[in-house]
């Protein structure tokens, strides 16, 4: 695939693994050298993604010490409205010049070259705006994909403008919420990942949270969610979003129409609004159920639920 860009996530607090995960030294290379030299080996512009300038300046010399690199290392947007890996990749997406950008989590660190290739051979193949790895039980893996830059930045400004102008109403605060507004992506299971190819093995997806997930990984003990078979499948959808700073013209869309209404409830409080905004965030959510896609759909469910509280519950039933 030609022009091809790396986005490496090395912006978590790593709370769970008690250090650094960064720099940690798994099977003799640190989290970061792993996947710097992964990115190497698809030759595309490599973007280090921080929390801040302090730890950008520590993850620059790290790769120079190691690999003889200097890449771009880019501290977070403190003033946009997203958090978290969200707001690494909006933050770094916009300093990209290639047509695609593959985003890799830090705390993955055997996810390699091959794994990445099968999935830029899917993204050939579909010709999707987005490849996302699935787990059988139907988990998906946002932050190990292949990417459309340019469709990703315009839904990343999209949401940006929501959550700046919603703020502690924005729902869209994960990661994976990124696949859910583009118009097509195609969620690839694992297993038949790894089926293409017979060097790859489940464990090259797995991420590393916490230093009990290295011992069950040396132990082999590796939670694949195998009870469920979520299949490969491509989604296709149609949205025209309203435009909060320039609010013209209507939206088009299940999903379009469920967050202008909920940007109207957000801003009314009128529970007309609330009930059409999840009657539509429910029809979206039926559709990625209907697809065996259980994760997809019951996050949405469960984030609008969460937020909304008993009371307006009983209203979306």
């Amino acid at each position: 695939m030609q022009k091809l860009s790396c986005i490496i996530l090395a912006g978590g607090e790593s709370k769970r693994f008690g250090e650094n995960k960064v720099f940690f030294n798994f099977n003799g290379k640190s989290f970061i050298e792993r996947a710097a030299e992964t990115a190497l080996k698809l030759n595309g512009d490599i973007i280090i993604s921080a929390r801040e300038k302090e730890s950008a300046e520590l993850y620059s010399n790290e790769l120079k010490k190691k690999l003889n690199i200097n890449p771009h290392v880019i501290a977070d947007d403190k003033n946009c409205g997203f958090i978290g890996p969200l707001r690494g990749i909006y933050s770094c997406i916009k300093h990209l010049k290639g047509k695609y950008v593959l985003v890799m989590e830090c705390d993955a660190p055997l996810f390699n070259f091959s794994a990445a290739n099968e999935l830029i051979k899917k993204m050939e193949k579909e010709k999707v705006c987005a490849v996302l790895p699935l787990w059988p039980d139907s988990t998906v893996e946002p932050l190990l994909g292949i990417y459309n830059i340019k469709k990703t930045a315009t839904i990343l400004d999209m949401l940006n403008d929501y959550a700046l102008n919603l703020e502690k109403n924005f729902l869209f605060k994960d990661s994976v919420n990124i696949s859910r507004f583009l118009p097509s992506v195609y969620y690839y299971n694992i297993l038949d990942i790894i089926r293409k190819n017979s060097d790859l093995k489940i464990e090259f997806f797995m991420n590393i949270n916490s230093k009990d997930d290295i011992e069950n990984y040396l132990a082999g003990k590796i939670n694949t969610g195998r009870k469920k078979y979520a299949k490969s499948v491509k989604i296709r959808k149609a949205n025209r979003f309203f435009d909060v700073k320039n609010p013209a013209g209507k939206p088009l869309g299940i999903l379009a129409n469920a967050l202008y209404y909920w940007w109207i409830y957000s801003k009314t409080g009128n529970y007309i609004y609330l009930k059409k905004s999840y009657s539509c965030f429910k029809k979206d959510a039926d559709k990625y159920y209907a697809d065996g896609l259980d994760f997809m759909g019951g996050k949405l469910i469960k984030t609008i639920r969460g937020h909304v509280g008993a009371f307006s519950q009983e209203i979306c039933k």
